[in-house]
């Protein structure tokens, strides 16, 4: 096999493995729940407090500021990054409640 097969070769294994790795790097990692403060929140996201002291945000919207929330939290398996999901139902603001909708009809 000439030398440029190789390499070649050698290229294709490894991008191979990083697509194995990147697939499968989300499905597993360590899943454990916790408890968070809303810092701030707008129509479509929130900014939440965490208890270690860092600060994330999640993709879910109208959540009451100062209030506690439960979040999921999964660390990925190789890259060791962090993702975070409301696991509770969150309040809403009261403007976004829908029996104050009813009233303002």
């Amino acid at each position: 096999m000439p030398s440029s097969n190789i390499l070649l070769a050698t290229g294709l294994v490894f991008t191979l493995g990083l697509l194995i790795l990147a697939v499968v790097d989300p499905l597993f990692g360590q899943c454990k729940s916790i408890k968070a403060r809303v810092i701030n929140s707008n129509n479509q996201t929130s900014t939440i407090a965490l208890p270690n002291g860092s600060v994330a945000r999640v993709p879910v919207g109208n959540l009451e500021e100062e209030s506690h929330v439960q979040v999921g939290v999964k660390q990925r398996l190789f890259s060791g990054t962090s993702e975070y999901k409301l696991t509770s139902t969150p309040p809403l603001l009261l403007n976004e409640h829908a029996s104050n909708k009813k009233k303002s009809l």
